[in-house]
């Protein structure tokens, strides 16, 4: 795959499979966030080609920001406009787990950073679409919502979303995942978790020696 002519993959391919939940992994700087919007086709190659089944994808990207004033609740509006239609109860139960209730007349950008990851994992997920991909979707959260983000993922799997999720934290990745995306050094490695959430796969491709033993206390 390439852009402006220049290579920035070679040779690598993967399928998300449909309503499992998909990790990539990789070191800072591998790609994963050009993959990623590579395949909500927000970038186009000059080179390879990205080939879309479903109906509906949402990218949420590391960095979101607004520059006019708006609020947290004129954003979620935004997001059910702009993706299926949610019943009321369902907008509730996501605004109430994020801790959003409160804040909806806020301004977005007077918000501390985890309030603002919040907010714009409340706008992703309203938007119920098929595939769901969320680039490093923990930045910010505290424990607390970091569970609401795992539980918030698992149920839309049950519902019957599709979802690649990059991530950094392998106890996450160990809880949450169907199946695993390696990217480095421009190779995509995949198999499902049994596969390769492995010590050898650990080190092999972000370089950690001993992970399990070391965090088994």
């Amino acid at each position: 795959m390439e852009y402006n002519k220049k290579p920035v993959f070679h040779g690598i391919s993967g399928a998300l499979q449909d309503q499992r939940i998909t990790v990539l992994l990789g070191p800072n700087g591998s790609g994963k966030t050009t993959l990623m919007m590579a395949m909500a086709q927000l970038k186009n190659p000059s080179k390879g080609r990205v080939i879309k089944n479903a109906e509906t994808v949402f990218y949420l990207s590391q960095k979101n920001q607004v520059f006019d004033y708006v609020t947290v609740g004129q954003l979620l509006e935004i997001a059910q406009l702009h993706g299926r239609k949610n019943d009321i109860v369902s907008v509730e139960k996501t605004i109430k787990n994020l801790g959003l209730t409160k804040l909806l007349t806020s301004d977005i950008n007077t918000l501390s950073g985890g309030q603002q990851q919040r907010t714009w994992l409340a706008y992703a997920f309203l938007q119920a679409t098929d595939i769901l991909l969320l680039d490093e979707p923990m930045t910010y959260l505290d424990v607390k919502y970091q569970q609401v983000l795992y539980n918030m993922i698992m149920e839309g799997k049950e519902n019957g979303q599709t979802f690649l999720v990059s991530l950094h934290d392998i106890e996450f990745t160990r809880r949450c995942s169907d199946n695993i995306w390696f990217l480095t050094a421009n190779q995509l490695v995949s198999g499902t978790k049994e596969q390769l959430l492995t010590q050898n796969s650990i080190y092999q491709y972000l370089g950690v020696k001993n992970y399990f033993s070391s965090n088994n206390n």
